[in-house]
């Protein structure tokens, strides 16, 4: 048997049945199966060897009863395989980063069954938290409105040193500088708190929420979900 069969457009198939019987008669031992490729024309050729300068090309392998049953790919190129390295590099980095958040996810879901038996329970540590750091800001308030009335007095001795065509003496000029300092201070101080309120307030809308699911079974302890209902969205907004 001649060692490849062309195959070309339409007659493809007729010398590939061609091949077939050729090798019918070969003893079952030794037929290796007819192997197709494509060649440097673009034209599919089949044979019972695969030439050597296509061995890298890529290519099927027939059945002796005409069934494709193998397909070798092409060898990639060294720009292909670095390719396929750092895809697979990120595969396995964002699997690690899942494996770590399913973790996380795990261990802060127990702590949340344990501290809170019931959504009243949760809501009453959430107003407390609210609580304690709305008396630090009751009392920076208080400081400020102290400070506020001692630099009134304090510009007012400066108002009237001017009034009577005399310079501020400098170190009245300093008291008010240190007082205006120190309010400024307080009410940076104030804003902060505020902002420490309105993430603990968001924190507990979010805890709440994955109570809620953790209780009903919506999800299991270190479920992670891909988007979690967004804090503003919760029935329980408006008991702040």
């Amino acid at each position: 048997m001649k060692n490849s069969v062309t195959a070309r457009s339409c007659l493809h198939g007729s010398f590939l049945a061609l091949a077939l019987l050729a090798v019918s008669a070969t003893p079952p031992t030794a037929f290796a199966g007819i192997k197709c490729w494509t060649n440097k024309e673009g034209v599919r050729e089949c044979g019972d060897r695969l030439p050597p300068e296509y061995a890298q090309k890529g290519h099927e392998q027939i059945s002796e009863s005409g069934i494709r049953v193998t397909v070798v790919e092409a060898a990639r190129s060294a720009e292909e395989l670095e390719e396929a390295k750092r895809l697979a590099a990120v595969k396995a980095e964002q699997a690690r980063i899942a494996r770590i958040r399913a973790a996380e996810q795990l261990a802060d879901d127990q702590v949340l069954l344990r501290t809170f038996t019931t959504e009243e329970d949760l809501l009453l540590a959430r107003d407390g938290k609210l609580a304690v750091i709305e008396s630090r800001i009751k009392l920076a308030q208080n400081r400020v409105a102290k400070m506020e009335t001692n630099l009134e007095q304090l510009t007012s001795q400066a108002a009237q040193q001017e009034r009577s065509g005399r310079s501020v003496a400098k170190n009245l000029q300093e008291r008010i500088a240190k007082v205006r300092r120190r309010i400024d201070s307080h009410l940076t101080y104030i804003d902060d708190r505020r902002d420490d309120q309105d993430g603990i307030r968001k924190q507990f809308d979010a805890d709440l929420q994955r109570l809620r699911a953790l209780k009903s079974g919506d999800v299991q302890p270190g479920e992670v979900v891909a988007e979690e209902t967004p804090p503003e969205a919760s029935p329980q907004a408006g008991l702040e």
